[in-house]
């Protein structure tokens, strides 16, 4: 009887493990997920406020968040954005995003003659995950932080949801048993398919590992960082980098992409995203030190449920915008970056510091007396809007009535959601191919 009493106290005990080593492979055992989802861009533009505040980048760019995107901007500039300048649903993360724009590439058959179309339709959302159970603890990024990430990276090309922290997916819509579907077929490389979908899915997570000293603005704006030694979120940090941050995964929706030819602005085969840090100081500290992982999803998940976030019934760190301003038209970025066209040309614009000259930047914070085009403040999420999670953000309890939430009646606390919100059979029905539903 002692023996068993014994054995059963370190079975309950081994439950509570920060986390679980197979094959010398960290298990992530609690990993929590952030999952704010940007309905549209805030503008495109031959502009990188981390390799060059002086003149125009190599090539176009798509920004998400601010629309303070002006190579000369600073973190003071994105964190004081007024919110209904940017097209981050929360106040708090003013962080800018970025990569190469997509253009779709038309050849007329006559005389071969190339043109470039702007990719129009785009979506993403900037996933974050880290998992407190192991050294070093994570943190949040600093003020003025930055870095840039290419797919081709040390470390890049393992973990992740494929094996592999790139991937590409190519994804066709269907009802099954009244329920939309994805349908998908993966790449672990940046791909553009020949065939059309109703949407092509890129996902690229950053590193995580810092060397602690560099804010990415006084290097290559690489090196201060690194991924962990197999990869994964929670897996050992390098040598060196004995800080962690949290996972930074762009994952950019390409909507109903029309297959033939498309090619990244800068006409490369690797993928590469910059981050400009534009948190409130605390918010993000208090996220990570203040949610909770979801301790019912299955060990080692890369994609457990969202938390954290006024959706899921967790009002504490996060506020909702209801309203975004549209993306930049071209003339209020040829007005107020640089004066070239971007959307629909023959030949893309090209070279550092090349081209037309920067529009010197003559505002201190965006204001509506800056711009030209008209804009119309959109809802964040209009009726039947889905995340990019298939969640509906702000609007769950209108669509699932109190009374069929039996549990979460008198009081919910957030960390355990509804199983109409977390469990909408999205992951279980292509359990041999993930489907890109929840990255």
């Amino acid at each position: 009887m002692l023996l068993s009493s014994w054995m059963a106290t370190m079975a309950s005990m081994l439950l509570l493990v920060d986390t679980i080593h197979k094959n010398n492979i960290v298990v992530e055992a609690k990993m929590v997920k952030l999952c704010p989802f940007y309905s549209a861009v805030a503008g495109h533009a031959r502009s990188d406020p981390i390799l060059s505040n002086s003149c125009a980048s190599d090539h176009v760019h798509t920004f998400y968040g601010p629309q303070n995107f002006h190579p000369n901007t600073s973190y003071e500039d994105l964190r004081d954005t007024p919110p209904k300048f940017s097209t981050s649903p929360f106040i708090e993360n003013q962080s800018l995003y970025w990569h190469p724009t997509i253009y779709q590439v038309i050849t007329n058959n006559n005389d071969g003659t190339k043109s470039y179309v702007r990719a129009p339709k785009i979506e993403t959302s900037p996933y974050y995950r880290w998992d407190n159970s192991v050294l070093p603890k994570t943190e949040a990024f600093p003020p003025g932080f930055r870095m840039i990430a290419h797919s081709n990276d040390l470390g890049a090309s393992k973990s992740g949801e494929l094996g592999f922290n790139m991937f590409t997916e190519c994804c066709n819509l269907r009802m099954e048993d009244g329920e939309e579907e994805e349908d998908c077929q993966n790449w672990n490389e940046l791909h553009f398919p020949s065939q059309k979908c109703d949407f092509l899915g890129i996902a690229f997570a950053m590193p995580t590992c810092w060397d602690g000293s560099s804010l990415g603005d006084d290097n290559d704006h690489k090196s201060h960082m690194a991924y962990t030694t197999n990869g994964a979120v929670n897996g050992p940090c390098p040598n060196g980098f004995n800080h962690r941050f949290p996972q930074v995964q762009l994952f950019v929706r390409v909507l109903e992409y029309q297959g033939g030819t498309y090619q990244l602005s800068d006409g490369q085969p690797i993928f590469h995203v910059d981050f400009f840090n534009g948190w409130k100081e605390g918010a993000l500290q208090a996220m990570i030190d203040g949610c909770d992982p979801d301790y019912d999803y299955e060990q080692g998940d890369y994609n457990p449920p969202c938390s954290c976030e006024p959706d899921t019934g967790e009002t504490r760190f996060l506020t909702p915008k209801q309203e975004f301003r549209a993306e930049l038209c071209e003339s209020d970025v040829r007005k107020l970056i640089i004066d070239e066209n971007i959307d629909t040309t023959n030949e893309l614009p090209r070279g550092s510091c090349n081209g037309p000259p920067l529009v010197a930047k003559s505002w201190t914070s965006l204001s509506d007396s800056l711009f030209s085009c008209e804009y119309k403040d959109e809802p964040m999420f209009d009726d039947g809007d889905e995340g990019m999670d298939g969640d509906e953000p702000f609007d769950e309890d209108e669509d699932e009535p109190e009374e069929e939430d039996e549990p979460d009646e008198d009081e919910w606390d957030g960390d355990e959601p509804d199983e109409g919100e977390d469990e909408p059979e999205e992951d279980e029905h292509d359990e041999d191919e993930w489907d890109g539903d929840e990255p």
